[in-house]
């Protein structure tokens, strides 16, 4: 068994930013924040996310990292530790091991999503995006998924890059593999967004995302609102907690995070504009959904200049930030079955293997199972094998993973403990973020669980 104290750490405080960053900025941030703020109208949307993200998901972002620099290990072996040393009763590391294990079902489903857009970075080399109308779309999508081979086979090429990269130790993979992706899709998204105020409608995105005077609160929205931080910081689940144990001890947590918060709002708010623009521009539909960057958005760049090229930089920049995030997914599993004796490279191979098996399910929901409802008689009627995984583990695993850290560092660890590992020249700051772990944030999710059951 590896010794937790021999720990591998990322070589700089940039490359922990950047590497996190990486891990916080993913599928969220481009195609699942861009459709839910469609679908809600917009403004009123990403207010609630704002207001979400710094009172609610940030926190927990810290404290979760927080927790794996105390810790020092893989994710359970962290929470064992920590349990002993603060003398609680409560078990803490079931909640992680919830986490480790569905970062596994996520990366099954996000594997899938990813490979679609790996497939449409295929079809815009080949001129497949040159001039397509609806029809032509709806009929690229439809042979995307007319059977389950297709999206297997980009899913598992997916899953074997996460693989290779998460294979190699902390510094040759995670590390590098944050510091080319990174600032790659940084370069992209910048040129996008620029492009797309060019050639696109910037002025109806703007609006539409920042049009604060006309917002429609409902306890729906703000649940999609809360649901979406957690997302975008992958917060709740682990791999952040895995992150914050590589990272160095001359790192300021506090800094560092509001760094990376800032990045990943960055990019979920400049993919925002910029695919808005598009929409905008070409008289698209943005309240489209899901399918808004699959069937909606190349319709509109079938209608631009170079729109195969433009195209292929988005569904580029698609596959880099499902990467930096789908890394972050298995490194806890990974760093748990090393600590076990399991050298790093197999441990790699049997997690994706596992994962593999989810996107089977995935894919086979999209395809021939798409009216196959495994739990209908428990009342989840209409409900794939795909969405089960997308419910449980968003709707459920994120939020109780969150509630449960809050508690850890507000209840368990011990404030002297937290404030020792929390340099802050700023006692007031510390003692803010502290009080929203503490009571805010376990109030807001409970509220939030309350609500969905109906209570």
């Amino acid at each position: 068994m590896s010794n937790p104290n021999s720990l591998p750490k990322f070589s700089s405080r940039l490359a922990f930013i950047l590497v996190t960053a990486g891990a916080a900025v993913g599928l969220g941030n481009v195609w699942s924040f861009t459709y839910v703020a469609g679908k809600n109208g917009g403004g009123g949307f990403v207010l609630i996310y704002l207001l979400a993200l710094a009172l609610v998901a940030a926190p927990v972002f810290m404290a979760e990292l927080l927790l794996g620099r105390l810790g020092k290990a893989s994710p359970p072996t962290s929470l064992r530790s920590l349990q002993k040393q603060s003398g609680s009763r409560l078990p803490w590391a079931p909640a992680v091991w919830l986490g480790v294990v569905s970062q596994i079902v996520i990366l099954g489903y996000y594997s899938v999503i990813a490979g679609q857009a790996m497939h449409y970075i295929f079809v815009s080399l080949t001129g497949g995006f040159s001039a397509v109308s609806a029809e032509d779309v709806a009929a690229l999508d439809s042979s995307f998924k007319a059977g389950p081979l297709l999206p297997l086979v980009w899913s598992g090429l997916f899953c074997a890059a996460t693989a290779l990269i998460v294979s190699a130790d902390v510094r040759s993979g995670l590390e590098r593999a944050g510091k080319l992706l990174m600032p790659a899709l940084f370069i992209m998204l910048i040129g996008l967004v620029i492009y797309a105020a060019l050639v696109g409608d910037f002025a109806a995105a703007t609006n539409f995302m920042f049009g604060f005077s006309d917002i429609t609160l409902t306890p729906r929205v703000v649940m999609e609102a809360v649901g979406q931080a957690f997302f975008t910081l992958s917060v709740g689940v682990g791999g952040i907690m895995m992150y914050g144990a590589y990272m160095g001890d001359n790192v300021r947590l506090p800094r560092a995070v509001l760094w990376i918060v800032a990045m990943d709002l960055l990019v979920a708010i400049v993919a925002g504009l910029a695919v808005f623009s598009f929409v905008f521009g070409f008289d698209v539909e943005p309240a489209a959904g899901p399918g808004l960057v699959f069937l909606t958005l190349p319709i509109a760049f079938g209608q631009l200049p170079a729109g195969s090229i433009v195209a292929c930089i988005f569904f580029t920049l698609l596959v880099f930030a499902a990467i930096t995030s789908a890394i972050s997914m298995i490194a806890p599993a990974v760093q748990r079955m090393e600590e076990s004796g399991i050298a790093r490279y197999k441990s790699a191979w049997l997690v994706v293997s596992i994962a593999f098996f989810f996107s089977f399910l995935t894919a086979m929901s999209l395809t021939d199972w798409q009216h196959v409802f495994p739990l209908a008689a428990l009342g989840f009627d209409g409900m794939t094998w795909f969405d089960l995984m997308r419910e449980f583990t968003n709707n459920i695993v994120l939020p109780v993973g969150a509630f449960a850290f809050a508690l850890m560092v507000g209840w368990g660890v011990g404030r002297d403990r937290v404030r020792a590992a929390l340099p802050m020249e700023d006692t007031i700051f510390f003692a803010l973020w502290f009080q929203v772990v503490r009571y805010l944030v376990p109030v807001a999710i409970a509220a939030l669980f309350v609500y969905s059951l109906g209570l």
